[in-house]
């Protein structure tokens, strides 16, 4: 069994967006002392949407991923429930929370998505090499300390 002494702690952030499109608000910060695991369980960039904290020189020192954020799409289930379920294009709104880590050089949260480079958003044509990304920061806020 483990003492309080040697439980493992450590600094984070719980954080609450609301979106409408790509304009994000930052609604809620509290702290949190909790450790998070996991967010750097995957070294690859992936495209979509991520959550960072950074130090006051814009550097990133954790980045979680924005599940479920910025959805562009719902489920439409029918009066028959003989017929398919069917996905339709929705405007992106609405909410999302992510837990942090937030170590003390941290001073903001930004928060950015990620796409491959040549795809659409950037007009080219060619595959991306593979693990490369191009963050695209949707908007950038003071973290309370």
């Amino acid at each position: 069994m483990t003492s309080p002494e040697q439980t493992p702690t450590g600094q984070a952030v719980r954080l609450i967006f609301e979106y409408e499109g790509e304009s994000v608000t930052l609604v809620a910060q509290q702290p949190v002392d909790t450790v998070v695991s996991g967010f750097d369980a995957h070294p690859d960039v992936r495209p979509g949407h991520f959550v960072e904290a950074r130090d006051e020189d814009g550097h990133g020192l954790a980045r979680v991923a924005a599940r479920g954020a910025f959805q562009q799409s719902a489920e439409v289930f029918p009066e028959n429930h003989s017929e398919p379920i069917t996905r339709v294009d929705v405007a992106a709104r609405g909410a999302f929370t992510v837990l942090l880590p937030a170590p003390p050089e941290a001073t903001e949260v930004a928060v950015l998505r990620v796409d491959r480079p040549g795809s659409q958003a950037f007009g080219g044509t060619t595959s991306p090499p593979p693990g490369t990304g191009v963050d695209v920061d949707l908007a950038t806020f003071r973290l309370e300390r």
